[in-house]
């Protein structure tokens, strides 16, 4: 039998996440979200980041809320464990509300392709480099597979490009009043850029400390089998065609963890 080639196992491997909202780079080697992912449709709320440990993420999350334009905006930023991937987000949400709601207790949309940023994110574990990506979105992402973390290991170096310096002052205020000091927001001509270690917002969470412990070790554990399933492959795309080809239903696992389904389980 012919050995499939590179275009064609990426070809494969992206078409089966397509559906999920996802695709791999070979190039930085990670998972990312597209920019027609379908969770573009499920907006965000408080209660997606309640139902996380459910969903095998134990993650940090840090909600800024800010008005601009007669809109209530939110911008997050996330980084933790993502069932058997180490990874980070930055999404963008927006919504018509009155001023006196409480922006906590909102369901956000997902921005316009027209409100879409120039992103950027840096995900350092403990001081090194894992990765990096930078483009115009509307949810920024990163997951690295078969690693385990501990949210408290990894810092999230976060940039956005504001289309207007209004905009960008607004959203500075809203970091000062999730509890960044002000010299924590880094401005450069539209772009702010902060670093996301310790969360200032108290974490939303419905299940305790030990059921966040129970999942990471579930986490831990899956993230050896999976390096075991496919130890006789070295790169990250070679073991996602095998476990497609071997194991279908540990790559569905694998591909269905954490915001693949997050959308639809809350809704």
């Amino acid at each position: 039998m012919e050995e499939t080639g590179d275009k064609e196992k990426l070809f494969e491997i992206n078409r089966a996440l397509k559906p999920f909202g996802f695709a791999y780079s070979p190039r930085k080697g990670i998972f990312c979200s597209r920019e027609d992912a379908w969770q573009r449709s499920a907006g965000y709320g408080k209660a997606y980041d309640e139902m996380a440990p459910l969903m095998s993420m134990v993650i940090d999350c840090e909600p800024i809320y800010f008005d601009y334009g007669g809109r209530r905006w939110l911008i997050e930023f996330w980084k933790g464990q993502y069932g058997i991937a180490t990874g980070a987000e930055i999404g963008i949400y927006v919504k018509d509300a009155p001023a006196e709601e409480s922006p906590e207790r909102l369901f956000y949309d997902c921005v316009e392709k027209e409100g879409q940023m120039q992103m950027g994110m840096a995900l350092l574990k403990n001081g090194k480099l894992m990765f990096e990506r930078n483009c115009r979105h509307w949810w920024l992402t990163g997951f690295v597979l078969g690693e385990f973390s501990y949210p408290g290991e990894l810092i999230l170096e976060a940039s956005l490009t504001f289309p207007e310096e209004g905009m960008l002052r607004a959203f500075a205020q809203g970091c000062v009043r999730a509890g960044y000091r002000a010299d924590d927001v880094h401005v450069f001509g539209k772009t702010a850029s902060l670093r996301f270690y310790h969360p200032k917002a108290s974490q939303a969470s419905r299940y305790g400390k030990w059921f966040r412990r129970l999942v990471q070790w579930r986490n831990e554990r899956n993230c050896g089998w999976y390096h075991f399933l496919t130890r006789r492959q070295e790169r990250t795309e070679d073991k996602l065609f095998y476990l497609m080809a071997a194991y279908p239903r540990t790559f569905r696992r694998a591909i269905l963890a954490g915001k693949a389904v997050l959308g639809k389980a809350a809704r």
